[in-house]
């Protein structure tokens, strides 16, 4: 019986091929099963290219000679590592509306940047992405987004993915605020349009100005929180614990806590302070939501005669106006205890017992 011809020469390196018909040289990348052909170079310098192909697969060594040829081998994109990246942002446990923001904010650096190799986005890329958004006077965008994406690189790095993020060098665009500031006289008139509104408005709005806490705190206040002839409040943005007497008196608007809770107790039968017995679209009575009071705030504020520019005062501003009259009233540390703000003075006033106690204001 005849031999069968020998179809492949042991003496060439792994992966590589002589085609004695074609008379040409290929080499067959053995991760993704495709063949290459070197074309009809000579056999030292088949053997050559063949040796860096291999140390490349062995030792994650691009050679450059076939750097071209390797168009269809997968690359990790950033696409691929903000999946991992959003893996290491779910371990940190972060409050669901910052996951919730976070989770669009990275939907936009995708669409902006999930074709591109991780290791090939520039700081120019960056601060190109950033320039349209600050050109557009969106500066508060501009400036979550450089954070975020500083971030994302951050963990690269810690990863091993790329060895310098290119987000550090960019500009922090430093965003103006614009909404202006709501005065007690105005608050005054709010309030007072707030009664022909619904009696929860009314209410939410004097307690957030006696407590001056966000309006994600104000929505989850529970008469079950009142205990010791104190409220006791967990802020839901930073984890703050307070026990706020409920002789707390702001002077400046004729409010003391123990009253505004007393109000909101009348026809409610509910354990939320603020509570609403008819909801809108057919929805069941309830508590309110965040956007719900802004919402409300924003229709009582413009049913009254008073005068605001583009940007008039959010219910959020009644923290802000919160914060000044007790400053003027009792100082500017207690209004920094109250409205639970991290900063020295408040570390010298705060019980560190790793989260488990209240701040006594």
């Amino acid at each position: 019986m005849a031999k069968r011809p020998a179809r492949y020469d042991a003496n060439l390196p792994r992966n590589l091929t002589y085609r004695k018909r074609d008379r040409l040289y290929s080499w067959r990348n053995p991760i993704t099963g495709q063949e290459i052909s070197l074309g009809r170079v000579d056999r030292k310098d088949a053997v050559a290219q063949a040796i860096e192909a291999n140390n490349y697969i062995d030792q994650n060594y691009l050679p450059s000679s076939l750097l071209d040829r390797l168009k269809d081998v997968p690359t990790f994109t950033v696409s691929a590592w903000l999946e991992r990246y959003e893996v290491i942002l779910e371990r940190r446990e972060l409050k669901p509306n910052t996951m919730k923001v976070r989770r669009n904010q990275l939907a936009t650096i995708k669409e902006e940047f999930g074709r591109i190799p991780l290791a090939s986005v520039t700081t120019k890329d960056i601060a190109e992405f950033l320039e349209g958004y600050i050109v557009c006077d969106k500066k508060s965008m501009a400036s979550g987004l450089r954070s975020v994406l500083l971030d994302v690189f951050r963990e690269a790095i810690v990863e091993g993915h790329i060895d310098r993020n290119p987000a550090e060098p960019t500009r922090t665009p430093t965003p103006k605020v614009k909404r202006e500031r709501l005065l007690l006289e105005q608050f005054t008139i709010i309030r007072d349009a707030a009664s022909s509104h619904s009696v929860w408005a009314r209410n939410a709005c004097d307690l957030a100005l006696v407590t001056g806490q966000r309006r994600e705190d104000i929505t989850i206040f529970r008469f079950s929180d009142v205990k010791e002839e104190r409220l006791f409040i967990t802020q839901e943005k930073t984890g703050h614990k307070l026990a706020v007497p409920l002789d707390l008196k702001l002077d400046a608007a004729g409010l003391m806590l123990h009253d505004v809770i007393e109000r909101c107790r009348e026809g409610n039968p509910s354990d939320f302070m603020v509570y609403s017995p008819v909801r809108r679209g057919g929805r069941k009575p309830g508590p309110l939501t965040p956007d719900g009071l802004t919402q409300a705030f924003a229709d009582i504020r413009d049913s009254t005669e008073l005068k605001f520019g583009p940007n008039p005062p959010s219910f959020h501003e009644i923290r802000s106006l919160a914060s000044r009259l007790y400053e003027n009233e009792r100082g500017e540390e207690f209004a920094q205890r109250l409205l639970g703000h991290k900063n020295l003075t408040m570390t010298k006033k705060y019980l560190d017992a790793r989260g488990a106690e209240y701040v006594m204001v």
